[in-house]
C-alpha cells in the first residue's frame, strides 16, 4: 500500500517544487532586467591643469637625493638594525625600488615618511603623464649587518605583497 501511494505523491511533489523554482527564476529575471541609474559623471580637468598639478622630474629627483642623504650612513652593530623599505611607484603598480638603511643612524619615522612622499609624487607623475612601465613584480631584498655595515641581500624570497 505504501509504494502505490508514494508512486502517486512523488510526481505531485516534484511538479510543486518545479513550479516554485520557475516562479523564483521569473522573479529574479524580472528584477535583474530593471534599469539602474548610472553614476553621475565626474568633471574631468583638462590635461594642462592635471599636468600643472603633477610634480616634475626635478622635484622627484630632489626627494630621492634627500632620502639618499638621510640613509647614507649604513653603519650597524647587528642585523636587526638593517631595514628594507619600498620606495616609488611604477605605472603598473608596486614600488620602483627598495632601499636598505640602518635604524642606528637614520630616523625610521623620517625615512618612512620621505619614502611615502616619494611614492605619492611618482604616482601623481605617472598618472598625469600617462606613463607606462614594465609590469614586473619586484621582490624585496633582505638586509643584514656585515662588517658593521648594512648590506642588501639579493635573491631572498621576501615579497612586497
Amino acid at each position: 500500500m505504501r509504494y502505490p501511494l508514494l508512486a502517486i505523491l512523488f510526481p505531485v511533489l516534484l511538479t510543486a517544487c518545479s513550479d516554485a523554482a520557475t516562479n523564483e527564476q521569473a522573479e529574479s529575471t524580472a528584477t535583474s532586467n530593471k534599469l539602474v541609474e548610472a553614476p553621475k559623471a565626474v568633471e574631468i580637468k583638462n590635461a594642462e591643469e592635471v599636468t600643472k598639478a603633477a610634480p616634475d622630474k626635478a622635484t622627484i629627483s630632489s626627494a630621492h637625493e634627500q632620502l639618499k642623504q638621510l640613509i647614507d650612513d649604513q653603519s650597524c652593530d647587528n642585523s636587526s638594525q638593517c631595514k628594507v623599505l619600498p620606495v616609488g611607484s611604477r605605472a603598473c603598480g608596486g614600488p620602483s625600488s627598495f632601499i636598505v638603511y640602518s635604524t642606528k643612524t637614520a630616523d625610521t619615522a623620517e625615512v618612512e615618511k620621505l619614502a611615502k612622499d616619494i611614492t605619492a609624487l611618482e604616482k601623481q607623475f605617472n598618472a598625469a603623464n600617462d606613463m607606462m612601465s614594465i609590469c614586473q613584480h619586484l621582490t624585496a631584498p633582505g638586509a643584514q649587518c656585515s662588517e658593521n655595515t648594512c648590506v642588501r641581500i639579493e635573491g631572498s624570497a621576501a615579497s612586497v605583497y
